[in-house]
């Protein structure tokens, strides 16, 4: 796909993509709105939803612990002058006694009557003597059997039983089972008096029986949970068991308690946590957490409900999925219309590209083809003169060009050249100079006279910024002499037994930019067997894949050695471009010219010969 075609798809694509991106805009913008709404009103109906939960739960935990204190009422012994005779005698004969006097046989029914109505509210019953601690147990004898005994409750907890002056509730206390298992208990305490002596009428309340009724059911999800936490913020009761015996007031709960302590304050309510917050050792997603707070006797108690904010997206999810899969669909619908229009588009475009695309192949082929007819394939009639030659185009059409041709004295003329760029402008103007060269330099005979007349016609035609440089040769293998002249091209180098120099040329401007420009013609000797290698910057100018430059050092180096004729030349300095490159394209075209003097077909040279008005050849060295 050429660049037209590019720019053309790339318009195409441009004006239907807006217009998809204003048909997505609206549909975004409205299912955005639409999904806001329907939002608020879930968040509105689940906070109304958790603040109903929260009062009904702690409404029926001050209900249960009500009902539990209400019920050991009836269990406590009244005033000795409101008892009958027997009842008083058998209460206050031995008011002294270490062990607690026996209840008369009515209020003794009625403690086995309610303790079947408390069994499974309360684990144990019993009345303390205080200054005695030892129990006088009430009710079955399987309610008792629970674990820890009563006389461990009484041991744990007498200097609390001590204190009872009133109707109270104990801090939360946790007794590890025969199993291992920790178990949380409450105790009530009604202070009461048998006969004359101060006593206390005690019940435990399993702090898991309190959360079977109230609070596991509240823990619909893996992340959601229902707590209860008394004054000092210990969770005594959780749809989480674990939880139980946990405060939270340390830092790492500090939110919690901080929305705890501000909905209270209000009589209650529900606020939103949107980061992630610690609840005594777990972590919790952001959630809708409601609190209420509950009194219980003398006790004020919280019920704490968390629900993840997940629970209600989840409802909003599947609503907005519902809502928004028509405008979805139209939004698919247009985008499949805008998408085919588009396609047809490029495809017939792409379709004329691809013709007009092959047709200039075709002619790009052609030009090649032209091009390569250009270049001399024939040896010189000099069999003293063994050339090879290599040129291999950037792109499809080469911009450097080289020719060799013989003069009518027996001469014969290399040159060599690279045009600025590559591609067809340059092989235009590569095959204008090329032209000149062949015209002009039988007619000159003078290496750098013939680079001032080409010059000269260059600088009058115009080639939009580009020049050219230029090396000519006139070699005489007879004489065993050289003459160049150079256009800002690089030197020759001179191969010549174990060493690779290079050929000291006064450098001039390139051709087709100041038309009154001179150029020198400088001669040099030749020693059978040498070698000179013309070259064009496509070879210094070849990049690693670590972005290096191949160098005019890195090229000597690889000449260093006695080689077997031109073409081994040539193959030397391919396959090391070759290897440094590692498969990097040429960045310009790649042109080498190798020649090598045969001395078994050149006659006897006569003294050797100094270079024209320029310094000694032995500079060379």
């Amino acid at each position: 796909m050429n660049r037209s075609l590019k720019r053309f798809a790339r318009r195409i694509l441009l004006v239907h993509l807006a217009l998809l991106a204003v048909l997505l805009a609206v549909v975004f913008f409205a299912s955005r709105e639409v999904y806001r709404s329907a939002r608020a009103q879930a968040k509105e109906q689940a906070r109304k939803q958790q603040e109903l939960l929260v009062s009904q739960t702690a409404n029926g935990l001050r209900s249960y612990y009500d009902s539990i204190f209400s019920d050991l009422q009836l269990l406590k012994p009244v005033n000795p002058d409101d008892e009958d005779d027997t009842d008083d005698r058998t209460l206050d004969d031995e008011p002294q006694q270490s062990t607690p006097p026996v209840l008369s046989a009515p209020r003794l029914l009625i403690s086995q009557t309610l303790a079947v109505q408390l069994n499974g509210r309360v684990s144990h019953l019993f009345y303390v003597q205080k200054g005695v601690w030892r129990p006088l147990p009430l009710g079955k004898a399987d309610m008792q059997a629970t674990s820890p005994t009563m006389q461990q409750v009484i041991d744990r907890n007498h200097g609390w039983i001590n204190s009872v002056e009133k109707p109270t509730i104990s801090p939360l206390e946790q007794f590890a089972d025969s199993r291992g298992e920790v178990r949380g208990f409450n105790l009530i305490g009604v202070p009461v008096r048998i006969g004359r002596q101060a006593a206390v009428l005690v019940a435990t309340v399993p702090v898991r029986a309190t959360a079977k009724r109230f609070f596991d059911e509240v823990n619909r999800t893996s992340d959601s949970g229902a707590f209860l936490l008394d004054e000092k913020m210990t969770i005594m009761a959780a749809s989480r068991p674990d939880q139980v015996g946990t405060r939270i007031r340390g830092a790492a709960d500090t939110v919690v308690a901080a929305a705890v302590s501000k909905l209270s304050a209000g009589g209650g309510g529900v606020t939103d946590l949107t980061e992630r917050f610690r609840l005594g050792s777990e972590v919790f997603s952001p959630a809708m957490v409601s609190v209420q707070p509950v009194k219980v006797l003398d006790k004020q108690w919280y019920v704490l409900i968390e629900t993840p904010q997940s629970d209600v997206d989840a409802v909003v999810a599947r609503l907005f999925d519902r809502a928004v899969f028509w405008a979805i669909f139209v939004a698919v619908s247009m985008t499949g219309i805008l998408v085919s229009t588009a396609i047809q588009l490029i495809r017939t475009r792409a379709i004329s590209e691809r013709q007009r695309h092959a047709l200039l192949e075709k002619e790009l082929k052609q030009a090649r083809e032209i091009q390569l007819h250009w270049l001399p394939r024939q040896r010189p009639r000099d069999l003293a003169l063994d050339i090879a030659t290599v040129n291999y185009p950037a792109s499809r059409i080469s911009g450097d060009f080289y020719n060799w041709f013989d003069l009518p004295d027996g001469r014969t003329v290399v040159a060599i050249g690279d045009v600025t760029g590559h591609g067809m402008a340059a092989a235009f103007l590569m095959a204008t100079t090329q032209l000149l060269v062949r015209n002009q330099m039988p007619l000159i005979g003078d290496p750098g006279r013939c680079l001032e007349e080409i010059n000269r016609q260059l600088c009058t035609q115009v080639f939009h910024g580009q020049f050219v440089t230029l090396q000519i040769l006139v070699l005489d293998p007879a004489a065993g002499r050289v003459q160049i002249g150079t256009a800002g091209h690089p030197p020759p180098l001179l191969i010549d037994g174990e060493s690779c120099t290079t050929i000291p040329l006064t450098p001039n401007l390139v051709l087709g930019v100041e038309q009154a420009e001179t150029y020198a013609t400088e001669t040099f000797d030749l020693a059978p067997m040498c070698t000179l290698l013309l070259y064009t910057d496509g070879v210094l100018d070849a990049e690693s894949p670590a972005q290096e430059r191949f160098t005019l050092d890195r090229l000597r180096q690889n000449l260093n050695g006695a080689f077997d004729g031109a073409q081994e030349v040539v193959e030397t300095v391919v396959d090391a471009v070759d290897a440094f490159r590692g498969g990097q394209p040429l960045g310009d075209d790649l042109t080498l010219v190798a020649i090598q003097l045969q001395p078994e077909f050149a006659a006897p040279r006569g003294p050797r010969s100094r270079r024209v008005s320029q310094p000694s050849p032995a500079q060379i060295a």
